[in-house]
């Protein structure tokens, strides 16, 4: 499995290629289009099966439209109870965040302990809510692809829409600190972690 990183240059998220080295990929989250990302796909003649969105926010979204049309037979998934976020511009705030108005139908919508495959990779669907409604973690082999639930010595904000403090630390100790210590975190901001790291060093937990 190869994991490729794309920091947004506006949006200051973090995008993931990722492929199982047999030409096959999906991408994690789209806060802008980046043409890196879209050189690397074409010049590797990658199959993107999946754009998997971990929340609905603005920055996280506004890439989608165009990577979705470029890649022909990727498909836009996303945690079920995140589409009144997706859908409304008001609640992702793509308006003031990305410079337009941004509504996204997922053809797929995922629950917890949902599984995708993409060629000879299983991507495990773990429901993260707190810092959306329907915020979901994507774990495929030790890699785990958290968006905006768990950063690196810290958490995700909680006073979006439908954001909840209490809720995203129940998240993360319930589903992703029960996760082996090796797990590697691949945030939605900033550089990467692993699970026994945030589980002894996060300062909201301990």
């Amino acid at each position: 499995m190869n994991i490729r990183m794309f920091a947004g240059i506006f949006s200051g998220a973090n995008s993931y290629l990722v492929d199982d080295g047999e030409k096959t990929a999906f991408i994690v989250d789209a806060g802008e289009y980046s043409a890196p990302l879209a050189t690397a796909v074409r010049d590797e003649d990658l199959r993107v099966a999946w754009l998997i969105l971990t929340h609905g926010h603005g920055d996280h979204i506004g890439g989608a439209e165009r990577y979705l049309r470029e890649f022909a037979g990727c498909r836009l998934a996303a945690g079920a109870d995140e589409l009144p976020v997706l859908t409304d511009p008001s609640k992702n705030y793509s308006g003031a965040i990305a410079g337009r108005p941004i509504s996204l139908v997922p053809q797929v919508l995922l629950k917890d302990g949902d599984a995708l495959t993409a060629g000879k990779l299983t991507l495990r669907i773990l429901a993260t809510p707190g810092h959306s409604p329907g915020g979901i973690c994507v774990l495929a082999e030790d890699a785990l692809f958290c968006g905006d639930t768990l950063f690196a010595g810290s958490i995700g904000r909680t006073d979006l829409f439908g954001g909840s403090t209490e809720t995203l630390l129940a998240s993360i100790s319930r589903k992703l600190f029960t996760l082996p210590d090796e797990t590697r975190v691949y945030p939605g901001h900033m550089g990467e972690s692993t699970i026994g790291f945030e589980k002894k060093n996060n300062p909201f937990f301990g």
